[in-house]
Protein backbone atom coordinates (compact mmCIF):
# COMPACT_ATOMS: atom_id res chain seq x y z
CA UNK A 1 0.00 0.00 0.00
CA UNK A 2 1.48 3.48 -0.95
CA UNK A 3 1.43 7.12 0.79
CA UNK A 4 0.59 8.41 -2.47
CA UNK A 5 -2.60 6.31 -3.22
CA UNK A 6 -3.72 7.84 -0.01
CA UNK A 7 -3.05 11.25 -1.75
CA UNK A 8 -5.83 10.12 -3.91
CA UNK A 9 -7.90 10.18 -1.06
CA UNK A 10 -8.60 13.92 -0.33
CA UNK A 11 -11.62 15.75 0.37
CA UNK A 12 -15.53 15.57 0.41
CA UNK A 13 -18.52 15.63 3.43
CA UNK A 14 -21.89 14.06 3.98
CA UNK A 15 -25.80 15.96 4.78
CA UNK A 16 -26.09 18.74 1.97
CA UNK A 17 -29.11 20.07 4.05
CA UNK A 18 -26.12 20.69 7.02
CA UNK A 19 -23.97 21.87 4.79
CA UNK A 20 -23.48 26.26 5.11
CA UNK A 21 -24.64 27.88 2.51
CA UNK A 22 -22.30 29.54 -0.11
CA UNK A 23 -23.46 33.35 0.30
CA UNK A 24 -22.94 32.70 4.18
CA UNK A 25 -19.59 31.12 4.04
CA UNK A 26 -18.70 34.38 1.43
CA UNK A 27 -20.32 37.11 4.03
CA UNK A 28 -17.47 35.90 6.40
CA UNK A 29 -14.89 38.90 7.34
CA UNK A 30 -11.40 38.53 5.92
CA UNK A 31 -8.30 37.77 7.96
CA UNK A 32 -6.49 40.75 9.63
CA UNK A 33 -2.78 41.40 9.41
CA UNK A 34 -2.53 40.71 13.39
CA UNK A 35 -5.17 37.60 13.16
CA UNK A 36 -3.25 35.96 10.38
CA UNK A 37 -0.96 33.58 12.84
CA UNK A 38 -4.50 32.16 14.56
CA UNK A 39 -5.95 31.99 11.25
CA UNK A 40 -3.27 29.71 10.02
CA UNK A 41 -3.26 27.53 12.89
CA UNK A 42 -6.82 27.21 12.21
CA UNK A 43 -6.05 26.55 8.82
CA UNK A 44 -3.10 24.12 10.06
CA UNK A 45 -5.39 21.94 12.03
CA UNK A 46 -8.47 21.87 9.14
CA UNK A 47 -5.75 20.72 7.13
CA UNK A 48 -4.34 18.51 10.02
CA UNK A 49 -7.65 16.60 10.28
CA UNK A 50 -8.51 16.14 6.68
CA UNK A 51 -5.97 14.40 5.91
CA UNK A 52 -6.36 12.71 8.83
CA UNK A 53 -9.19 11.26 7.75
CA UNK A 54 -7.50 9.49 4.64
CA UNK A 55 -4.51 8.49 6.14
CA UNK A 56 -7.12 6.11 7.91
CA UNK A 57 -8.75 4.56 4.98
CA UNK A 58 -5.79 4.54 2.48
CA UNK A 59 -4.24 1.52 3.65
CA UNK A 60 -7.39 -0.68 3.50
CA UNK A 61 -8.51 0.10 -0.03
CA UNK A 62 -7.02 -2.38 -1.69
CA UNK A 63 -7.08 -5.41 0.24
CA UNK A 64 -11.48 -3.33 0.73
CA UNK A 65 -11.15 -3.72 -3.28
CA UNK A 66 -9.58 -7.50 -3.45
CA UNK A 67 -12.93 -8.80 -0.90
CA UNK A 68 -14.88 -7.34 -3.79
CA UNK A 69 -12.98 -9.66 -6.32
CA UNK A 70 -11.61 -6.54 -8.22
CA UNK A 71 -8.60 -7.93 -10.22
CA UNK A 72 -5.31 -5.75 -9.97
CA UNK A 73 -6.38 -3.78 -12.92
CA UNK A 74 -9.81 -2.32 -11.53
CA UNK A 75 -7.81 -1.35 -8.50
CA UNK A 76 -5.19 0.87 -10.25
CA UNK A 77 -7.84 2.52 -12.64
CA UNK A 78 -9.67 3.14 -9.13
CA UNK A 79 -6.82 5.06 -7.54
CA UNK A 80 -5.97 7.12 -11.20
CA UNK A 81 -9.48 7.97 -11.44
CA UNK A 82 -9.33 10.45 -8.37
CA UNK A 83 -5.95 12.08 -9.76
CA UNK A 84 -7.46 12.40 -13.73
CA UNK A 85 -10.68 14.16 -12.00
CA UNK A 86 -8.24 16.46 -9.37
CA UNK A 87 -5.94 17.48 -12.64
CA UNK A 88 -9.31 18.74 -14.56
CA UNK A 89 -11.12 20.53 -11.38
CA UNK A 90 -8.33 21.49 -9.39
CA UNK A 91 -7.47 25.21 -11.47
CA UNK A 92 -11.12 25.29 -11.97
CA UNK A 93 -12.07 25.38 -8.21
CA UNK A 94 -8.45 27.65 -7.62
CA UNK A 95 -10.12 30.07 -9.99
CA UNK A 96 -13.40 30.19 -8.32
CA UNK A 97 -11.28 30.57 -4.94
CA UNK A 98 -10.08 33.61 -6.65
CA UNK A 99 -13.43 34.96 -7.39
CA UNK A 100 -15.53 34.19 -3.96
CA UNK A 101 -13.44 33.56 -1.98
CA UNK A 102 -10.60 30.67 -0.25
CA UNK A 103 -13.22 29.65 2.72
CA UNK A 104 -16.44 28.31 0.53
CA UNK A 105 -13.96 26.46 -1.68
CA UNK A 106 -11.96 24.49 1.47
CA UNK A 107 -15.77 23.67 2.70
CA UNK A 108 -16.40 22.41 -0.97
CA UNK A 109 -13.79 20.18 -0.72
CA UNK A 110 -14.33 18.97 3.18
CA UNK A 111 -17.51 18.11 2.24
CA UNK A 112 -16.92 16.12 -0.59
CA UNK A 113 -14.53 13.98 1.18
CA UNK A 114 -17.02 13.42 4.06
CA UNK A 115 -19.50 12.36 0.91
CA UNK A 116 -16.90 10.41 -1.33
CA UNK A 117 -16.28 7.94 2.31
CA UNK A 118 -19.68 7.71 2.54
CA UNK A 119 -20.11 6.46 -1.14
CA UNK A 120 -17.37 4.12 -0.58
CA UNK A 121 -18.59 2.80 2.84
CA UNK A 122 -21.92 1.55 1.17
CA UNK A 123 -19.72 0.49 -1.77
CA UNK A 124 -21.01 -3.41 -3.10
CA UNK A 125 -19.18 -2.79 -6.68
CA UNK A 126 -16.49 -1.87 -8.54
CA UNK A 127 -18.74 0.98 -10.02
CA UNK A 128 -19.94 2.20 -6.45
CA UNK A 129 -16.23 2.24 -5.69
CA UNK A 130 -14.83 3.98 -8.71
CA UNK A 131 -18.09 6.80 -8.06
CA UNK A 132 -16.50 7.66 -4.61
CA UNK A 133 -13.17 8.46 -6.15
CA UNK A 134 -14.42 10.72 -8.76
CA UNK A 135 -16.12 12.49 -6.29
CA UNK A 136 -13.01 13.09 -4.05
CA UNK A 137 -11.91 14.03 -7.15
CA UNK A 138 -13.57 16.53 -8.14
CA UNK A 139 -13.81 18.14 -5.17
CA UNK A 140 -10.01 17.54 -3.82
CA UNK A 141 -9.35 21.36 -3.70
CA UNK A 142 -8.38 21.64 -0.33
CA UNK A 143 -4.38 21.49 -0.64
CA UNK A 144 -3.97 23.52 -3.34
CA UNK A 145 -7.01 26.20 -1.72
CA UNK A 146 -4.86 25.58 1.59
CA UNK A 147 -1.92 26.89 -0.40
CA UNK A 148 -3.51 29.93 -1.32
CA UNK A 149 -4.66 30.69 1.92
CA UNK A 150 -1.41 31.03 3.18
CA UNK A 151 0.02 33.44 0.32
CA UNK A 152 -2.92 35.33 1.31
CA UNK A 153 -1.86 35.59 4.86
CA UNK A 154 1.86 36.02 4.73
CA UNK A 155 4.28 38.43 3.40
CA UNK A 156 7.09 36.89 1.46
CA UNK A 157 9.39 36.68 4.11
CA UNK A 158 7.17 34.13 6.26
CA UNK A 159 5.55 32.51 3.25
CA UNK A 160 8.05 29.56 2.93
CA UNK A 161 6.98 28.75 6.88
CA UNK A 162 3.67 29.11 5.89
CA UNK A 163 3.62 26.23 3.20
CA UNK A 164 5.81 24.22 5.22
CA UNK A 165 3.38 24.18 7.80
CA UNK A 166 0.25 22.53 5.13
CA UNK A 167 3.15 19.90 4.47
CA UNK A 168 3.83 19.56 7.91
CA UNK A 169 -0.62 18.74 8.39
CA UNK A 170 -0.07 17.00 5.42
CA UNK A 171 3.13 14.28 6.88
CA UNK A 172 1.49 14.35 9.94
CA UNK A 173 -1.94 13.18 8.55
CA UNK A 174 0.13 10.24 7.05
CA UNK A 175 2.02 9.40 10.60
CA UNK A 176 -1.09 9.00 12.60
CA UNK A 177 -3.68 8.25 10.02
CA UNK A 178 -2.66 4.46 9.02
CA UNK A 179 -2.04 3.58 13.13
CA UNK A 180 -5.69 4.85 13.73
CA UNK A 181 -6.62 2.86 10.51
CA UNK A 182 -4.94 -0.11 11.88
CA UNK A 183 -6.87 -0.45 14.99
CA UNK A 184 -10.69 0.56 13.77
CA UNK A 185 -9.45 -2.12 10.93
CA UNK A 186 -9.94 -4.85 13.21
CA UNK A 187 -13.76 -4.65 13.41
CA UNK A 188 -14.50 -4.24 10.06
CA UNK A 189 -13.04 -2.62 6.72
CA UNK A 190 -15.87 -0.76 6.25
CA UNK A 191 -15.41 0.90 10.31
CA UNK A 192 -12.39 3.11 9.38
CA UNK A 193 -14.46 4.38 6.06
CA UNK A 194 -17.77 5.75 8.44
CA UNK A 195 -15.09 6.96 11.64
CA UNK A 196 -13.50 9.14 8.48
CA UNK A 197 -16.58 10.40 6.95
CA UNK A 198 -18.13 11.48 10.28
CA UNK A 199 -14.33 12.94 11.67
CA UNK A 200 -14.10 14.80 8.17
CA UNK A 201 -17.68 16.06 8.75
CA UNK A 202 -16.99 17.36 11.96
CA UNK A 203 -14.28 18.76 10.91
CA UNK A 204 -16.66 20.75 7.99
CA UNK A 205 -18.87 22.25 10.91
CA UNK A 206 -15.42 23.21 12.85
CA UNK A 207 -13.67 25.08 9.93
CA UNK A 208 -17.47 26.80 8.94
CA UNK A 209 -17.50 28.49 12.49
CA UNK A 210 -13.76 29.34 13.10
CA UNK A 211 -11.75 29.71 9.64
CA UNK A 212 -11.88 32.75 8.59
CA UNK A 213 -11.72 34.35 5.05
CA UNK A 214 -8.52 35.08 3.60
CA UNK A 215 -9.60 36.64 0.39
CA UNK A 216 -12.39 39.17 -0.38
CA UNK A 217 -14.93 38.29 -2.64
CA UNK A 218 -14.62 39.91 -6.28
CA UNK A 219 -17.08 42.53 -6.38
CA UNK A 220 -20.49 40.92 -7.95
CA UNK A 221 -18.82 37.48 -8.03
CA UNK A 222 -20.52 34.19 -8.32
CA UNK A 223 -19.87 30.49 -9.19
CA UNK A 224 -19.31 30.57 -12.82
CA UNK A 225 -17.90 27.01 -13.46
CA UNK A 226 -17.91 27.59 -17.58
CA UNK A 227 -16.46 30.70 -17.17
CA UNK A 228 -13.90 29.35 -14.59
CA UNK A 229 -13.45 26.17 -16.81
CA UNK A 230 -12.71 28.74 -20.35
CA UNK A 231 -9.80 30.07 -18.79
CA UNK A 232 -8.13 26.31 -18.70
CA UNK A 233 -7.69 27.20 -22.35
CA UNK A 234 -6.45 30.61 -22.09
CA UNK A 235 -4.23 30.87 -19.14
CA UNK A 236 -3.70 35.03 -18.42
CA UNK A 237 0.11 36.62 -19.15
CA UNK A 238 0.91 35.82 -15.82
CA UNK A 239 -0.19 32.12 -15.93
CA UNK A 240 1.81 31.25 -18.84
CA UNK A 241 4.99 33.44 -17.52
CA UNK A 242 7.97 30.82 -18.64
CA UNK A 243 9.14 30.92 -14.64
CA UNK A 244 5.81 29.50 -13.46
CA UNK A 245 5.93 26.65 -16.93
CA UNK A 246 9.30 25.75 -15.68
CA UNK A 247 7.91 25.13 -11.69
CA UNK A 248 4.77 23.32 -12.95
CA UNK A 249 7.62 21.02 -14.78
CA UNK A 250 9.83 20.48 -12.11
CA UNK A 251 6.28 19.84 -9.49
CA UNK A 252 5.58 17.18 -12.29
CA UNK A 253 8.65 15.35 -12.53
CA UNK A 254 9.16 15.34 -8.76
CA UNK A 255 5.90 13.86 -8.11
CA UNK A 256 6.08 11.44 -10.83
CA UNK A 257 9.34 10.42 -9.17
CA UNK A 258 7.77 10.04 -5.79
CA UNK A 259 4.85 8.60 -7.11
CA UNK A 260 7.05 5.77 -8.52
CA UNK A 261 8.76 5.00 -4.78
CA UNK A 262 5.40 5.04 -3.39
CA UNK A 263 3.60 3.15 -5.19
CA UNK A 264 6.67 -0.11 -5.75
CA UNK A 265 7.83 0.78 -1.67
CA UNK A 266 5.61 -2.06 -0.56
CA UNK A 267 6.20 -4.77 -2.42
CA UNK A 268 9.95 -3.89 -2.42
CA UNK A 269 10.43 -3.51 1.39
CA UNK A 270 9.45 -7.54 1.90
CA UNK A 271 11.28 -8.35 -1.01
CA UNK A 272 14.94 -6.57 -0.84
CA UNK A 273 14.53 -5.67 3.19
CA UNK A 274 12.81 -8.57 4.05
CA UNK A 275 10.19 -6.80 6.31
CA UNK A 276 6.03 -7.74 6.69
CA UNK A 277 3.06 -5.49 6.11
CA UNK A 278 3.63 -4.28 10.25
CA UNK A 279 7.58 -3.05 9.51
CA UNK A 280 6.52 -1.54 6.19
CA UNK A 281 3.62 0.85 7.80
CA UNK A 282 6.72 1.33 10.19
CA UNK A 283 9.21 2.64 8.04
CA UNK A 284 6.30 4.68 5.72
CA UNK A 285 5.53 6.05 9.44
CA UNK A 286 9.17 7.07 9.70
CA UNK A 287 9.52 8.56 6.35
CA UNK A 288 6.10 10.88 7.04
CA UNK A 289 7.48 12.22 10.59
CA UNK A 290 10.83 13.47 8.87
CA UNK A 291 9.23 15.28 6.22
CA UNK A 292 6.37 16.69 8.69
CA UNK A 293 9.47 17.87 11.11
CA UNK A 294 11.26 19.06 7.80
CA UNK A 295 8.14 21.00 6.29
CA UNK A 296 7.06 22.18 10.10
CA UNK A 297 10.43 23.16 11.54
CA UNK A 298 13.58 23.03 9.33
CA UNK A 299 12.27 24.73 6.24
CA UNK A 300 11.34 28.04 7.40
CA UNK A 301 14.64 28.62 8.76
CA UNK A 302 16.93 27.67 5.85
CA UNK A 303 14.25 29.67 3.29
CA UNK A 304 15.24 32.79 5.58
CA UNK A 305 18.90 32.15 5.10
CA UNK A 306 19.19 31.02 1.70
CA UNK A 307 16.50 31.78 -0.18
CA UNK A 308 13.47 29.48 -1.86
CA UNK A 309 16.06 28.74 -5.10
CA UNK A 310 18.61 27.38 -3.14
CA UNK A 311 16.39 25.49 -0.72
CA UNK A 312 14.67 24.24 -3.72
CA UNK A 313 17.94 22.80 -5.16
CA UNK A 314 19.17 21.38 -2.10
CA UNK A 315 16.26 19.14 -2.08
CA UNK A 316 16.00 18.23 -5.28
CA UNK A 317 20.03 16.81 -4.64
CA UNK A 318 19.31 15.63 -1.42
CA UNK A 319 15.98 13.53 -2.93
CA UNK A 320 18.56 12.22 -5.88
CA UNK A 321 20.96 11.17 -3.30
CA UNK A 322 18.75 9.01 -1.24
CA UNK A 323 16.44 7.27 -4.00
CA UNK A 324 19.02 5.94 -6.53
CA UNK A 325 20.27 3.73 -4.06
CA UNK A 326 17.01 2.13 -3.03
CA UNK A 327 16.88 -1.50 -3.64
CA UNK A 328 20.55 -1.92 -4.64
CA UNK A 329 21.89 -2.59 -1.30
CA UNK A 330 20.42 -4.94 1.26
CA UNK A 331 21.57 -3.39 4.54
CA UNK A 332 18.74 -2.23 7.25
CA UNK A 333 20.87 0.65 7.96
CA UNK A 334 21.29 2.09 4.73
CA UNK A 335 17.54 1.54 3.97
CA UNK A 336 17.02 4.12 7.01
CA UNK A 337 19.25 6.59 5.74
CA UNK A 338 18.02 6.24 1.99
CA UNK A 339 14.37 6.98 3.74
CA UNK A 340 15.23 9.60 5.46
CA UNK A 341 17.14 11.24 2.53
CA UNK A 342 14.43 11.23 0.06
CA UNK A 343 11.85 12.50 2.73
CA UNK A 344 14.04 15.29 3.99
CA UNK A 345 14.68 16.21 0.02
CA UNK A 346 10.78 15.99 -1.08
CA UNK A 347 9.74 17.88 2.17
CA UNK A 348 12.61 21.13 1.15
CA UNK A 349 11.54 20.60 -2.39
CA UNK A 350 7.67 20.48 -2.36
CA UNK A 351 6.82 23.40 -0.50
CA UNK A 352 9.54 25.75 -1.56
CA UNK A 353 7.80 24.96 -5.36
CA UNK A 354 4.48 26.06 -4.24
CA UNK A 355 5.90 29.33 -2.46
CA UNK A 356 7.73 30.58 -5.66
CA UNK A 357 4.78 29.93 -7.38
CA UNK A 358 2.78 32.15 -4.82
CA UNK A 359 5.27 35.14 -5.58
CA UNK A 360 5.30 34.90 -9.20
CA UNK A 361 1.04 35.33 -9.23
CA UNK A 362 -0.37 37.84 -8.82
CA UNK A 363 -2.90 37.87 -5.76
CA UNK A 364 -5.84 37.71 -7.96
CA UNK A 365 -4.24 34.48 -9.74
CA UNK A 366 -3.04 33.03 -6.71
CA UNK A 367 -5.87 30.12 -6.47
CA UNK A 368 -5.88 29.09 -10.30
CA UNK A 369 -1.69 29.28 -10.51
CA UNK A 370 -1.88 26.76 -7.13
CA UNK A 371 -4.41 24.81 -8.56
CA UNK A 372 -2.41 24.69 -12.01
CA UNK A 373 0.36 22.96 -10.08
CA UNK A 374 -1.85 20.69 -8.59
CA UNK A 375 -3.44 19.89 -11.63
CA UNK A 376 0.53 19.15 -13.08
CA UNK A 377 1.21 16.46 -9.83
CA UNK A 378 -2.38 15.05 -10.53
CA UNK A 379 -0.79 14.00 -13.96
CA UNK A 380 2.35 13.30 -12.12
CA UNK A 381 0.34 10.94 -9.86
CA UNK A 382 -1.27 8.97 -13.01
CA UNK A 383 2.02 8.47 -14.89
CA UNK A 384 4.15 7.68 -11.60
CA UNK A 385 2.40 4.49 -10.47
CA UNK A 386 2.45 3.42 -13.75
CA UNK A 387 5.55 3.56 -15.25
CA UNK A 388 7.45 2.73 -12.11
CA UNK A 389 4.99 -0.20 -11.47
CA UNK A 390 6.13 -1.32 -14.95
CA UNK A 391 9.60 -0.40 -14.35
CA UNK A 392 9.76 -3.03 -11.33
CA UNK A 393 8.07 -5.73 -13.42
CA UNK A 394 10.36 -5.92 -16.21
CA UNK A 395 13.25 -4.65 -15.15
CA UNK A 396 13.51 -5.35 -11.21
CA UNK A 397 13.68 -3.47 -7.73
CA UNK A 398 16.03 -1.22 -8.83
CA UNK A 399 14.84 0.43 -11.54
CA UNK A 400 12.39 2.64 -10.43
CA UNK A 401 14.26 4.10 -8.14
CA UNK A 402 17.44 4.83 -10.88
CA UNK A 403 14.76 6.34 -12.83
CA UNK A 404 13.02 8.33 -10.23
CA UNK A 405 16.73 9.64 -9.69
CA UNK A 406 16.84 10.42 -13.59
CA UNK A 407 13.60 12.87 -13.61
CA UNK A 408 14.93 14.39 -10.73
CA UNK A 409 18.44 15.53 -12.07
CA UNK A 410 15.84 16.37 -14.82
CA UNK A 411 14.10 18.85 -12.36
CA UNK A 412 17.17 19.85 -11.07
CA UNK A 413 18.53 20.88 -14.95
CA UNK A 414 15.62 23.03 -15.79
CA UNK A 415 15.16 25.07 -12.07
CA UNK A 416 15.60 29.04 -13.21
CA UNK A 417 18.78 30.62 -12.80
CA UNK A 418 18.17 32.80 -9.86
CA UNK A 419 15.18 33.62 -7.87
CA UNK A 420 12.36 35.82 -9.03
CA UNK A 421 11.09 38.68 -7.31
CA UNK A 422 7.76 38.20 -6.51
CA UNK A 423 4.93 39.55 -9.21
CA UNK A 424 4.48 43.11 -7.63
CA UNK A 425 7.69 44.07 -8.52
CA UNK A 426 7.82 42.86 -12.10
CA UNK A 427 11.02 40.99 -12.16
CA UNK A 428 12.08 39.35 -15.40
CA UNK A 429 13.41 35.95 -15.52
Amino acid sequence: MTVRAACDFLSTQHAIQTMPTIESLRQAPPVSTRSGHASRLILFLTVFIDLLGFGIVIPFLPLFAERMHIAAGGIGLILAIYSGAQFICAPILGRVSDRIGRRPVIMLGLFGSSLSYLVYGFAGSFAVLLLSRAIHGVCAATISTAQAYVADTTDESGRARGMGMIGAAFGLGFVLGPALGGILGHASLRTPVFFAAALTFANLVFAAFALPESHPPEPDARIDLAAAASRIGGFSRELRHRFLMRLFAIAFLLTTAMAAFEVTFAIMVPAVYGYGALGVGVLLAYAGLIQALTQGYLLGKLVERAGERTVLMAGIAIFIVGIAPLASFASHAALLVFLAMLSLGYGFASPAIATLISKRSERHLRGEALGLNQSAMSLARIAGPIGGGLLYQFFGPAAPYFASAALAVAALLILPARDPSSIDGRAST
